[in-house]
């Protein structure tokens, strides 16, 4: 896949300054980072086969489809309680075409007293819980999710997790839409979020559409003082910057002392990552991820233990393997890792490459699982 040709068709979707070309590579590679619908409107000026577009235009006629769906849902939720959209169409009403940003579940957030009643109504309503986990409660009717947080951040300092979170509380209005630096916070926590998992370019276009509406120079202090309480000034500045280098953003003058090396290694680590991680399943990256973790022996037990209960069937059926999952995994890394060929040169190189991505991440002020994870207890932020 030429990265290059990727690259305009992304300029050519947003800002029509680009010419482009399409091939099966590229167009698999936009499904994966969950963006292929953003040339819709251009498609037809797009140099591919025919067979390719036709296929292309029948993707994006299904992923409006259920768009429309999704947005119907979103637009009657049994919930009398204040609440706000995260994410989905909070943030594509930031993009030229908003209907061509691909959906995926409705993220909502009520005040912390309403959480069970606006739960309640859902399920009155004909929604099922799939999944209760403590930062959000997954609730599906008709293939559509709804997931209802408990708490939306995830950063490492309980007091700035508590603080977006507050944030996002206290400007839960009629509309249900955040306000635009309110919404700027959400999107760049959501980059924090899945940076080491699985960060991919739809959750930097999110942000990249946001800076372009809302954030010129002269409103970049304001914000500058909002981004600086949940910590993550960096991480805005050098995506904001490679957003410039690689995706066409127009230029600011907040973001140009970036450091522009981190950003080549950024958008390096974005495209291998795809959306939420899905391109990250080779033993190869198990390995580099268990090396980045690893850097406290308690974040490495978590790692394999929630990856040893992920993989072993016995401990998913009987519930007296499961505390020893962990041994489990470890064995499985071993025994995967030494039957590759140059097994450990190979090793040494996925450890060197884990360091300095976690430099990177380092580099950036965002969290890591090694930190230890946020979890909200008994009405308080604590590390878990």
């Amino acid at each position: 896949m030429d990265k290059e040709e990727l690259l305009a068709l992304i300029k050519l979707s947003l800002w029509r300054n680009e010419t482009a070309f399409a091939d099966r590579d590229i167009y698999e590679e936009m499904k994966r980072q969950a963006i292929v619908t953003l040339p819709a409107p251009f498609l037809s000026s797009i140099s591919m086969s025919e067979d390719l577009y036709q296929e292309w235009k029948l993707f994006i006629v299904e992923q409006l489809i259920f768009a429309t769906q999704c947005n119907y849902v979103q637009s009657v939720l049994p919930i009398t309680v204040p609440y706000v959209i995260l994410k989905g169409t909070s943030v594509a009403q930031y993009y030229p075409y908003p209907d061509y940003r691909m959906m995926g579940d409705i993220d909502i957030m009520t005040r912390r007293e309403d959480l069970e009643t606006a739960c309640e109504q859902l399920m009155e309503a004909g929604y099922f819980v799939e999944k209760s986990l403590n930062r959000e409660i997954s609730l599906v009717k008709n293939q559509i999710v709804v997931e209802l947080h408990r708490r939306f951040a995830t950063l490492n300092d309980p007091a700035k997790a508590k603080r977006l979170d507050d944030l996002i509380i206290e400007n839960i209005n009629s509309s249900h839409v955040l306000p635009d630096p309110i919404n700027g916070l959400v999107v760049l926590e959501h980059i924090s979020q899945h940076m080491e998992g699985g960060l991919g370019l739809r959750q930097i276009i999110d942000w990249m559409m946001f800076v372009d509406k809302c954030l010129p120079d002269e409103r970049w202090p304001e914000f500058q003082k909002l981004v600086d309480e949940i910590g993550l000034e960096r991480l805005a500045i050098v995506t904001t910057r490679m957003c410039e280098i690689y995706l066409g953003l127009p230029q600011r003058k907040w973001c140009a002392n970036a450091d522009d090396a981190l950003c080549d290694q950024l958008i390096d680590y974005v495209m291998l990552s795809g959306n939420f991680g899905n391109k990250k399943t080779s033993d190869s990256d198990i390995s580099k991820n268990a090396f980045s973790y690893a850097s406290t022996p308690k974040a490495a037990f978590r790692l394999l233990q929630e990856q040893g209960l992920s993989n072993w069937k016995a401990a998913q059926k009987h519930k007296c393997f499961r505390p020893f999952a962990w041994i489990y995994q470890a064995f499985r890394y071993a025994v995967k890792g030494l039957k590759r060929e140059r097994a450990v040169s190979k090793l040494k190189e996925e450890f060197s490459e884990a360091m300095k991505r976690k430099e990177m991440f380092d580099a950036l002020g965002v969290a890591t699982v090694a930190k230890g994870p946020i979890v909200y207890k008994n009405g308080e932020y604590v590390k878990g």
